[in-house]
């Protein structure tokens, strides 16, 4: 039932381009769902210290050719990051089984502030999704990059 109610409220955004202030107008043209997953987001940095950042909104969307894009709204990746961005991400792989998504994915360069950042292409990229959370293990450039969320 779930499910059902989010296609509705999806399809209802994309026909009236409803969505939320996400503070980044450079992000593609992709509606933003009021209801998302809220998690945390760590980066390894790569010097034996970690960057964590807690209410990160993370949306997806499958396209009708069966790849999965997500984006996570107004993140940062280190402290000394002048700026949160929002970051979109195409092409992803899946198997879905039982209302369960088994995300994987490799050479994803994601988009971010009007263009792709290819310096910070993404690898061995693995994850999960269900109605109820999502979740993602990625190497962003040659950082490691966890982010676990929970439906609102």
């Amino acid at each position: 039932m779930k499910s059902i109610r989010r296609f509705i409220y999806m399809v209802a955004l994309l026909v009236v381009g409803v969505g939320c202030d996400t503070g980044d107008n450079n992000l593609p043209t992709k509606p933003v769902e009021e209801e998302c997953y809220i998690g945390t987001l760590s980066v390894d940095q790569n010097d034996g210290t970690f960057y964590y950042q807690s209410n990160v909104k993370t949306t997806y969307e499958i396209s009708a050719e069966g790849r999965l894009s997500f984006a996570m709204y107004n993140v940062k990746f280190a402290e000394g990051m002048p700026i949160k961005l929002n970051m979109f991400v195409d092409g992803v792989e899946f198997i879905e089984e039982d209302g369960q998504y088994t995300l994987s994915g490799n050479g994803l360069v994601p988009y971010a502030m009007g263009g792709p950042f290819e310096k910070f292409t993404i690898t061995n990229l693995t994850g999960g999704l269900t109605e109820e959370s999502f979740s993602l293990e990625f190497l962003c450039g040659e950082y490691p990059v966890t982010y676990s969320g929970v439906w609102r």
